[in-house]
């Protein structure tokens, strides 16, 4: 299984962890059920940024300076480059605020993972709880946690 480049940046080690438990998952999974897609640029991610007038957490960020796009264990963690974020209320789970921008998706959509566009707190949303975390390596953490078992 090959996998992008690595960056040197905050989440550097997370991304090593989830790399060497899904290189050990792919035995009882195959290679399908993982999905790393290329790194997006700054430049794309501040252009895209200035388009649709959001910023992007800095924390995810740095996730898409990995991979644009990524899918584990097939529905165990899904992540969204840009283009594909959920931005309109109406294309939202029912439970994600409407302030929020839907970036991915874990345990095969039961928790929007999601940022909110005026203050750029990450959140992970159930039915009616809302977990707010510092940043995306707390959701990295609960995909870590959620591979080695």
């Amino acid at each position: 299984m090959t996998y992008p480049d690595i960056p040197h940046n905050t989440l550097e080690k997370k991304i090593i962890k989830i790399i060497d438990l899904c290189n050990e998952a792919v035995n009882d999974y195959g290679e399908d059920a993982f999905e790393f897609g290329t790194p997006m640029s700054l430049e794309e991610i501040q252009n895209w940024e200035k388009t649709n007038n959001i910023s992007i957490p800095n924390s995810y960020i740095e996730w898409l300076c990995f991979t644009r796009k990524s899918k584990m264990e097939f529905d165990l963690a899904s992540f969204y480059e840009p283009k594909d974020f959920i931005i309109e209320n109406e294309e939202k789970p029912y439970d994600v605020p409407d302030d929020c921008i839907v970036i991915g998706e874990l345990g095969g959509s039961v928790i929007s993972v999601c940022f909110s566009k005026d203050s750029g707190e990450i959140m992970m949303i159930e039915d009616d709880d809302i977990w707010r975390v510092d940043s995306f390596e707390e959701v990295l953490d609960w995909v870590i946690m959620q591979l080695v078992n």
